[in-house]
């Protein structure tokens, strides 16, 4: 317990020195978006080439891979349906809530975080291929789909029809270009050779790839805490209580289903148990303010319960450190 509370305080120390610089504004008006995309696009990826070269396989993929599935899913139903019956809101909105709800930051914040509260950071990497390659497709066909009968029903029908082609064909590129997918691909490549040819990288190529990969936790980190010191939500136009309820869904509901479910469908304790708990408590992804806008529909609450679930992320995760680590 003591080495998880200490890998969780480090990650607390790095956003707090991050939020400072955000408020100084020391690193310049784009740099949270500048470290962001070296985190994205260069760093994380060395990061799982890394550790998923050396992993097991199965562990990374076996129950793992199930609990994300299943609790991902239920939790993003508790928010469809409270949105949609009790909030009396139409189904693209409704779709936009279950994102909210179950779409978890697992790139950007998600590998930092378990990476220093659990040691491995590939145990993030279930829930990014589940969400980047069937999850988030999937949802934003529904989106697609739902909005495009909510602006036929509103303008009595004389809305034109419009193929779901080009948007199928720009998921599929999305899927097959995104460099922590393409990461994923080479370590399960790497992994194989391993263990089927006792081949692994040279000394020349796996040196710089291990140098990029140790930035990635802490500038992600950084880039997290000036994030924080910049950004202004729950205005007037927010529907705050929905967005309370979704940030509350996400980190606190989310991790108790995956919680049962662990429990009840593996029998999981102790750091399996732990990685289950913590990976499903990471807060709402930018991808989801992102499919919000990309509609139109719903856009003020996927903005501010993707803040507001990040705040809570910390005490929940804390919480489920001392409890479980």
């Amino acid at each position: 317990m003591l080495d998880v509370l200490s890998g969780f305080l480090v990650v607390v120390i790095v956003i707090a020195l991050g939020f400072l610089v955000g408020r100084r504004d020391l690193l310049g008006p784009r740099a949270v978006y500048t470290l962001n995309m070296f985190v994205f696009w260069i760093a994380t990826p060395a990061l799982l080439i890394s550790f998923l070269s050396q992993a097991d396989l199965a562990d990374v993929f076996g129950e793992n891979l199930a609990v994300v599935v299943l609790s991902s899913v239920l939790a993003g139903l508790v928010g469809f349906l409270g949105f949609r019956h009790l909030a009396g809101r139409n189904v693209p909105d409704s779709l936009v809530t279950l994102l909210a709800c179950s779409y978890c930051n697992g790139s950007n914040l998600g590998v930092p975080l378990v990476t220093h509260v659990l040691g491995d950071p590939t145990a993030s990497l279930p829930v990014i291929i589940f969400q980047t390659a069937v999850y988030g497709p999937a949802v934003v066909l529904l989106l697609d789909v739902s909005t495009r009968r909510q602006a036929r029903t509103e303008d009595g029908g004389a809305t034109a029809h419009h193929s779901i082609g080009p948007l199928v064909r720009e998921l599929v590129v999305g899927i097959v270009r995104n460099p922590l997918i393409i990461a994923a691909v080479a370590g399960i490549i790497l992994a194989t050779l391993r263990t089927t040819a006792d081949w692994t990288l040279p000394e020349l190529i796996a040196e710089p790839v291990a140098t990029l990969a140790g930035a990635a936790v802490p500038v992600a980190l950084i880039a997290f805490g000036m994030s924080i010191a910049q950004v202004r939500v729950l205005g007037s136009t927010s529907p705050k209580r929905s967005v309370w309820a979704a940030a509350v869904v996400k980190t606190v509901i989310h991790p108790l289903i995956a919680y049962a479910l662990a429990r009840l469908l593996f029998d999981a304790s102790g750091a399996a148990l732990l990685a289950f708990v913590v990976v499903a408590a990471l807060p709402t992804a930018q991808n989801v303010f992102t499919y919000s806008q990309r509609f139109g529909t719903n856009t003020v609450l996927a903005r501010d319960a993707g803040v507001v679930s990040t705040l809570l992320s910390i005490p929940s995760i804390a919480v489920i450190a001392l409890l479980l680590g």
